[in-house]
């Protein structure tokens, strides 16, 4: 799993660099915006997937305390994102 979230780390950095060069480039494109867009969504979603992952493997293991925080994190997580977007 730590290799797939490097991963994404690097295609974060990527499409916001490339983001960030193209809007010096073509300023008014639609595409630099998009690409940033993308990095930032990236950027968000991954703690959120470490978080989720980390809860499935508690799940497997039996760890019911580990389960139950990791599970109350993702729900305080997701009122955040709710009560942002309102």
């Amino acid at each position: 799993m730590t290799r797939l979230f490097s991963i994404t780390g690097m295609a974060t950095t990527v499409l916001l660099v490339l983001g960030l060069a193209a809007s010096g480039l073509q300023p008014g494109s639609p595409w630099p915006v998009r690409l940033i867009q993308a990095g930032l969504l990236m950027l968000m979603v991954t703690p959120i997937t470490r978080v989720v992952v980390a809860c499935v493997g508690y799940v497997r293991e039996g760890d019911r305390l580990s389960a139950l925080l990791t599970a109350a994190i993702l729900v305080l997580v997701a009122a955040g994102g709710y009560l942002a977007t309102r």
